[in-house]
């Protein structure tokens, strides 16, 4: 983490840390909820399976919602040239997923 000339913690790594942590900690919850479901076999229609996808598309989803949440904070911070650039980021990222799974 990068520090402020105040000697304080920045806030957007913070931000971006704790979202980082939060939704690493969620996705192996539903992966592991997922797993122990098909191991002890009460898999109704498929939920542990669906519990584990869910786990994995959201592990797969945060650096994308990291992108989208510094673009918010730089727009507040009307840190116009980082927000276009994150903006640009975001976008070429959710352009190549629909395109590279033949929705787009």
């Amino acid at each position: 983490m990068t520090t402020a000339t105040s000697g304080t913690l920045d806030p957007l790594n913070n931000r971006l840390a704790r979202l980082l942590g939060l939704g690493s900690w969620v996705s192996f919850g539903l992966i592991a909820a997922g797993v122990t479901l098909e191991v002890l076999g009460i898999n109704a229609h498929g939920t542990g399976t669906q519990l584990v996808s869910a786990g994995i598309v959201l592990l797969i989803a945060l650096p994308t919602l990291c992108v989208a949440k510094m673009g918010i904070c730089f727009l507040f911070r009307r840190e116009l040239d980082f927000a276009f650039i994150a903006a640009l980021v975001f976008t070429i990222t959710i352009a190549s997923t629909l395109f590279g799974t033949g929705i787009g």
